[in-house]
């Protein structure tokens, strides 16, 4: 039996944010992308919550998250994670970031580096400044997730859609929950928002950059400028994937992240 908690912190500036844990052993937080909240990562928390406390949450306005006042973006989210791992009492974790997660995580590692292990960069750039556009078809920008046609998300792509349309409805509808501002306003904050080329040379710690060979948002050429200015990266390429394989295909990227959290505990060890 995996043990398991949930609740809400309370931010500094009164939003309540949502956060879960499940299992015990060193920390792993898992911060979401624009396209769902903390349950887009089902297919992850029993598999990792066998060896590490799996930690969760929703960015403010997704899920069960409030954003009463309209103060969300990479700044904010890296201040309520923080918050949470004060609240949770981690020491240093190991921090996923998907997508828009990116920016929460990288942000995170450059304000707290003594509080961080590793960063996963999964399809993400996270705040580094080589640029990024909704170049997919319908655009992420164009228009509420529920106008589409059935499990059709430019996150996910077609190919999911032809071997599981079930998954596929089910990642177009977890995006829809909550009360956040709209794609283009994220898209807007997050082009806009970039970390300075010093600070990121300045994280000293080990970075996975995961890109999906068929991600049109954040391609693996821009994943692989991104990683330039990252002393301790190294990017993986996944083929035949979209922008979201942790949710695509859990299990090829359930054990690439797996075997690089290892990799990373062995080091220390060493």
């Amino acid at each position: 039996m995996i043990p398991r908690t949930e609740g809400f912190l309370t931010s500094t500036d009164g939003e309540q944010i949502w956060y879960e844990t499940a299992g015990t052993g060193p920390d792993l937080i898992l911060t979401h992308g624009l396209g769902g909240n903390a349950a887009v990562w089902y297919q992850q928390v029993p598999y990792f919550a066998q060896k590490y406390r799996v930690i969760t949450w929703d960015q403010r306005g997704f899920g069960r998250s409030t954003n009463n006042g309209g103060n969300h973006g990479p700044r904010a989210a890296v201040s309520d994670l923080r918050e949470i791992m004060d609240l949770l009492s981690v020491d240093r974790a190991h921090i996923v970031g998907q997508s828009m997660g990116g920016w929460a995580a990288l942000g995170t590692a450059i304000e707290s580096p003594d509080r961080v292990e590793s960063v996963v960069l999964a399809c993400t750039t996270g705040g580094i400044p080589v640029g990024f556009g909704p170049e997919v078809d319908p655009p992420v920008t164009a228009g509420p997730v529920t106008a589409r046609p059935l499990g059709v998300h430019p996150a996910v792509g077609d190919r999911l859609l032809g071997l599981d349309p079930a998954r596929a409805y089910l990642y177009q509808a977890l995006g829809s929950f909550g009360h956040r501002p709209s794609d283009a306003e994220f898209f807007r904050i997050l082009t806009n928002y970039t970390y300075e080329p010093s600070a990121l040379a300045g994280v000293d710690v080990p970075v996975l950059m995961i890109a999906g060979e068929r991600d049109a948002l954040m391609t693996p050429e821009r994943i692989r400028s991104a990683a330039q200015f990252l002393p301790k990266s190294e990017v993986i390429e996944l083929a035949e994937r979209g922008h979201s394989p942790y949710f695509e295909d859990p299990h090829a990227w359930n054990q690439l992240v797996a075997d690089f959290l290892a990799e990373v505990r062995t080091r220390e060890t060493l």
